[in-house]
């Protein structure tokens, strides 16, 4: 079950943002008797907080009204894989196991700025939703795009570490002093903090860069480490 934490009042001001973003969403609550205005729930999500648990149950269907939530694989051993990022506009398809029944993938979102989100209870979407064939298309269209992304990244990994994406990074900003934290540097490559944590002391253990509070200092040339 979503951890609801802090609950946000079903009021225009919410109401009116979630229309923008999905403006699908409005025709479906015009058309039904304000079902969606009067059944909407909206939560506030804190950055590296978890929208939900891999294991838990969700109650209804996502969406991301402010900020992102980064979609994550949980495999048997607690690691994470990072598939694909919901911001504005966009779905999370792991509340589709839940709406068909089927077996959960072990996906879990977690926030990566503070952000604003949305539940629309399964029984709304059942009701209203899956009926509805512009909601469909608009559905549909956004998993292509988030498949289209996961094979992306797929390649990108295939081809290249993340240990190569991070220093490339950093070499990008072009500057001995880089002012970023663990978990910007995650989201900027794709990844999570811990593992980036990781490379960058094995980095800082070589020699190339120093690691203090919210900044990196690069002490030698990071290219070295790209021609070894």
């Amino acid at each position: 079950m979503y951890n609801y934490g802090e609950i946000l009042n079903n009021k225009l001001n919410d109401i009116e943002p979630l229309y923008r973003m999905y403006p699908v969403l409005e025709k479906i609550n015009q058309n039904n008797n304000e079902i969606i205005s009067t059944q909407a729930i909206f939560k506030k999500v804190y950055s590296d907080e978890y929208v939900a648990g891999a294991e838990e149950t969700c109650p209804g269907v996502l969406f991301v009204v402010e900020g992102t939530i980064k979609i994550q694989k949980i495999n048997k051993d607690g690691e994470e894989t990072n598939l694909y990022n919901i911001k504005q506009g966009e779905f999370c398809h792991e509340a589709l196991s839940c709406l068909s029944n089927i077996e959960s993938l072990n996906i879990t979102g977690k926030a990566i700025q503070d952000s604003q989100v949305c539940i629309i209870p399964f029984e709304i979407v059942r009701k209203y939703f899956i009926h509805d064939e512009e909601f469909l298309l608009y559905m549909y269209k956004d998993l292509y795009n988030k498949f289209n992304t996961v094979i992306e990244n797929k390649e990108v990994m295939i081809h290249e570490s993340l240990e190569s994406r991070l220093i490339k990074f950093l070499i990008n900003k072009n500057s001995k002093i880089i002012y970023s934290t663990h978990n910007e540097l995650a989201f900027e490559i794709d990844s999570v903090r811990e593992v980036v944590s990781r490379k960058l002391k094995s980095i800082e253990k070589r020699g190339y860069i120093k690691l203090e509070r919210g900044k990196i200092l690069v002490l030698k040339d990071l290219n070295e480490i790209l021609r070894d």
